[in-house]
């Protein structure tokens, strides 16, 4: 009996021990699931105060493409646009006490930075951003007195478009003649502007790599920068490279495999 008894007791230790453990690791958890709900809300607060944003950024872009009576209107005024609130974001920084290096909007850290192509590295080796044939060139006559700034490639309905240089997406959307563009920031002072598409499927600030998707080409050529033939219904993507707010040769930049296929020499 007195064994028994001692066994009992070392039972009931043992369980006491155990429901102890079990109260302590409920209670961890329940903390751990209050946190986890408070991380959450706080996500969904700054996801709002994103969208809300970005919503706001995508309709100052509109109204901006609106008024640019120009490419080069826009680009700048776009530019001008992403500095003067990347400023208020700095000045937001400076007065919560970040000086810019901790919270959301410290840099991010090098070691988790993507490695980037420079644009000027790329020349030689990019392809078309879309399946096609160059019609027109950078140089060529435009059909109405004047000179292209881009090459024109024809290509067929619904093609992927794809961002032929890594950048940030400036501008998506519908502007003038153009139908819809898209406007890359390709970093030191370039900038690719792809016009003709059907459909974009990237938006404004989003980062894209060369190669990446950025939208579709439309069922029919859309209005177009220069004048072609009264016969031709295939899609055309306009390309332009600019330097510094002026057109730039993409030539150089298109990779041998691309002059061979397309060239338009005669």
């Amino acid at each position: 009996l007195a064994g028994d008894l001692k066994e009992l007791s070392r039972v009931s230790t043992s369980i006491e021990s155990e429901r102890r453990d079990l109260v302590a690791k409920v209670s961890d958890q329940t903390e751990q699931k209050a946190k986890l709900g408070m991380l959450l809300q706080e996500k969904e607060k700054l996801e709002a105060r994103s969208e809300t944003a970005l919503a706001d950024e995508r309709k100052k872009a509109s109204e901006l493409a609106a008024r640019a009576t120009s490419m080069k209107e826009l680009i700048a005024g776009l530019e001008a646009q992403i500095n003067s609130a990347r400023k208020a974001t700095e000045e937001k920084g400076k007065a919560e006490g970040q000086n810019g290096t901790t919270g959301p909007n410290a840099p991010i850290p090098q070691q988790n930075r993507l490695a980037v192509t420079s644009f000027t590295a790329m020349r030689g080796r990019m392809e078309l951003p879309v399946a096609g044939e160059i019609l027109r060139r950078y140089g060529d006559d435009d059909g109405t007195g004047g000179t292209m700034y881009g090459d024109i490639v024809t290509t067929q309905s619904g093609a992927i478009v794809t961002a032929p240089a890594e950048g940030n997406v400036l501008y998506a959307g519908p502007f003038r003649s153009y139908g819809q563009l898209l406007i890359l920031d390709a970093g030191d002072g370039y900038h690719v502007v792809l016009a003709g598409l059907g459909r974009i499927s990237v938006s404004l600030g989003q980062s894209v790599l060369a190669g990446e998707p950025v939208g579709l080409m439309g069922e029919a050529r859309v209005a177009s920068t220069v004048a072609v033939d009264a016969d031709s219904s295939r899609p055309e993507l306009y390309v332009e490279f600019r330097k510094d707010g002026k057109p730039v040769d993409p030539t150089p930049w298109w990779s041998a495999h691309v002059s061979g296929r397309t060239g338009n020499d005669s």
